[in-house]
């Protein structure tokens, strides 16, 4: 059966949504951050060197990283209408918008949240991270007034990426306050809401709380 390992508090909760919305049979595997360090416990380091999350196994094979298990998880189970075909103007879409959940849009978030973590007072790098996010959430905020979603107007796996992104800008994901200015973008607003209300990101919601 196929194993999810969670990490309370982390991306891994795309994981266990992509499998919601496939109707997946899996296993889930909760583990807990060290309260003093919010490090991952060696059970997960266990499972992987690195100690991150998201990571899966199925079958005896490991995988790790969001994207790379979505697509793993797509190829081995089929698309379920969550990936638009290769070789379209969707599906090139869908890739970048499933690469850009990590880095580009990611972005101004970390560095928001270590400054945030650290307490540091660098005016510089905060105006640095607030024109990293109107740059960010503006270019979100533009792709939404085309539609629901972000790719061809359906729900696909790219939402799932860019939700947590976007969930941890606006402080909802992790228990961290953010600079997000969130309140701007209300298609962004409205687009985290939306995806809020799928039973499958309800049942996830549930089953990944601290």
């Amino acid at each position: 059966m196929l194993k999810i390992h969670h990490l309370v508090l982390s991306r891994s909760e795309r994981i266990v949504w992509l499998a919601e919305e496939m109707g997946l049979r899996y296993e889930l595997v909760r583990h807990l951050r060290d309260p003093q360090t919010f490090r991952a416990p060696p059970s997960l380091r266990a499972v992987t060197p690195l100690a991150k999350a998201p990571v899966i196994e199925d079958d005896g094979i490991v995988v790790e990283e969001s994207s790379v298990i979505c697509d793993y998880l797509l190829d081995r189970h089929g698309d379920h209408g969550l990936r638009p075909a290769p070789g379209t103007a969707a599906r090139r879409q869908y890739d970048y918008w499933m690469a850009s959940a990590e880095s580009t849009l990611m972005y101004p978030v970390l560095i928001d949240l270590l400054s945030v973590l650290t307490q540091s007072d660098a005016p510089g790098l905060q105006a640095f991270a607030m024109g990293e996010y109107d740059t960010m959430l503006a270019h979100v905020e533009r792709t939404l007034a085309g539609g629901d979603y972000l790719v061809d107007n359906r729900f696909s796996a790219a939402d799932v990426m860019v939700y947590y992104t976007l969930a941890m800008a606006a402080g909802t994901a992790i228990p961290f306050p953010t600079h997000a200015p969130l309140d701007r973008y209300p298609q962004v607003r409205a687009y985290l809401a939306r995806l809020e209300q799928r039973p499958a990101w309800q049942r996830t919601a549930k089953a990944c709380a601290a």
